[in-house]
């Protein structure tokens, strides 16, 4: 059904270029693993139009053991959005309590920038005066394999890649399941970065919010710079096609269990009629400030 439908709309898209009648949806889930709390469940949809865009996330949490014991968390289950309208302006939105508000600057600098999110990460490559890693962050080796077996996930026929960075102080291994080619997530790429670059985005960030790059070289998240670099010294070869789903484990002290293990994935991918709703915030809601 999901592979029928996107066939459809890309012959659109191809014969007619990108139509103001079209909109793409696209669903991803992701997770994270938190020590204590438990497993952190988030759930992104996505709507991208020319020049607009509307993202609802809900979050949850899965609280574990521990937490559950000592009453640490109650579940937490809270639904909210980003939303740029047909005007371009940017609004912030709660569907749990129907409010919605201009973000503030401080939001939208977060947004367009990349550097204080970077600073959010132990696990960084640092240099001497010599311009070499420092021992507690050497890199030991770099390997990548392509699984034979196809895998379907969510109705793509994936190939599974697995990425593997050993370091002094700890290892990465990170999971990857590509398929050959995916038109109508390269259209919802660009027209994501349409409207970072009119919203001021620094070249870096737009690099590194690419739709389908995968997590092995988004260098935030690996807190590891100049990715392509290392792979090419350790002659890792590229994964081909796009990459919707991955997950990263991260292991210390050569522990078989991972101290952070988190994973994102593309579950629906579809072309839809333009629904000016969709990118409008609904009459009742409540503006704050």
């Amino acid at each position: 059904m999901i592979h029928r439908l996107i066939i459809s709309f890309i012959l659109v898209f191809r014969s007619l270029g990108f139509s103001e009648d079209l909109q793409v949806k696209m669903l991803t889930k992701s997770f994270a693993d938190v020590p204590i709390v438990g497993r952190v469940h988030h759930l992104q949809t996505t709507y991208l139009a020319k020049n607009q865009r509307n993202i609802i996330q809900t979050t949850s949490i899965e609280r574990g053991f521990f937490s559950f014991m000592a009453g640490v968390f109650s579940d937490v289950k809270d639904t909210t959005g980003t939303l740029i309208d047909a005007a371009g302006q940017a609004w912030d939105y709660n569907i749990n309590d129907k409010e919605y508000w201009i973000p503030s600057e401080d939001t939208e600098t977060d947004e367009n920038s990349d550097e204080e999110d970077s600073k959010r990460y132990e696990y960084t490559i640092s240099s001497d005066s010599d311009g070499q890693s420092k021992d507690e962050n050497k890199i030991i080796s770099v390997s990548r394999i392509g699984h034979n077996e196809m895998e379907d996930i969510h109705g793509f026929r994936t190939k599974k890649w697995t990425t593997t960075l050993q370091l002094s102080e700890f290892k990465v291994i990170i999971d990857e399941w590509a398929v050959d080619e995916l038109s109508l997530l390269r259209i919802a790429d660009s027209l994501n970065r349409e409207i970072l670059r009119s919203r001021g985005a620094p070249d870096s960030l737009v690099a590194m919010m690419r739709y389908g790059s995968g997590l092995s070289n988004n260098e935030m998240i690996l807190g590891l710079t100049k990715m392509d670099s290392v792979y090419n010294e350790y002659d890792v070869v590229p994964i081909p096609g796009e990459i919707i789903k991955g997950d990263v484990r991260m292991f210390k002290d050569n522990s078989d269990d991972p101290h952070v293990n988190f994973g994102t994935e593309v579950v629906e991918l579809y072309a839809e009629n333009y629904d000016e709703k969709r990118f409008t915030i609904p009459d009742d809601y409540e503006l704050v400030d």
